[in-house]
């Protein structure tokens, strides 16, 4: 009986691990909001690490949890810290990547969170976009 609940525990904490909380459906980016700067988010899809959901953080808060070519979008006053890294069991290992920037009021920021393999090591990248870049993503 013990090794039976042990079991179930180990795929209850497996399965839950690879959800993510963003969406495939892409944000409003037409949106202007004079009071504030607006983030967008998009994870790239791929085989490599295409289990681990990467964690985004802007100033220390946990906003989501995206598994690939997911969107999420985000808002922030004044300057701001992202930091992007790998979430839940399947995370383990995996190194993260960090960016800051001036959120001035009605202001866009477009950023790509890829994924960059090497020899021994994986980590997340986060890189700025262009509005058009974001777009062509769709």
């Amino acid at each position: 009986m013990d090794l039976k609940r042990l079991f179930l525990i180990f795929i209850l904490i497996f399965a839950t691990s690879c959800a993510g909380t963003g969406t495939k459906t892409i944000p409003n980016i037409n949106i202007d909001n004079k009071n504030v700067a607006s983030l967008f988010f998009y994870r790239t899809g791929g085989y490599i690490a295409g289990g681990v959901l990467a964690g985004i953080e802007v100033n220390g808060e946990e906003i989501a949890r995206l598994g690939t070519n997911e969107y999420t979008q985000y808002t922030v006053n004044g300057n701001y810290s992202v930091h992007v890294f790998g979430a839940g069991i399947n995370g383990f290992g995996m190194g993260s990547g960090r960016i800051t920037g001036q959120g001035k009021k009605g202001a866009k920021h477009y950023y790509l969170i890829g994924v960059d393999a090497g020899l021994f090591t994986t980590s997340f990248t986060i890189n700025e976009v262009t509005e058009t870049t974001f777009k062509q993503l769709r």
